[in-house]
């Protein structure tokens, strides 16, 4: 499991940098994701499930934390980028990143 999360991390932030510098052609690093698909398990026991699940509620929390600070940030401009046009992958990114994070943590500490 932890391949996978390291792998949604590593995702999240190349997508960043990407849509920090291609603006919205930067979304086509998301089809990087499709390799998760390698790295799943076919057996999960209850303790899995569980921590996969606290590890969603995790996600859900911070991704709408990042949700809202990019809504008040959508009228900055920084170095020509506009947080306001690019807020779906920027919430994408921030989404695989804080995922790919909870769950190393998650697994790590469990």
């Amino acid at each position: 499991m932890t391949k996978r999360f390291t792998y949604e991390l590593i995702v999240g932030i190349l997508l960043l940098i990407a849509i920090l510098l291609f603006g919205n052609k930067g979304m086509a690093v998301v089809a990087l994701y499709a390799g998760s698909v390698f790295l799943r398990k076919e057996k999960w026991d209850e303790r899995e499930f569980q921590l996969f699940y606290k590890i969603g509620n995790i996600t859900a929390g911070a991704t709408l934390v990042a949700c809202v600070i990019i809504f008040n940030l959508s009228d900055v401009i920084i170095n020509g980028f506009q947080i306001g046009n690019n807020w779906l992958g920027l919430v994408i990114s921030c989404f695989f990143i804080a995922h790919g994070a909870t769950g190393l943590i998650v697994f790590t500490k469990n």
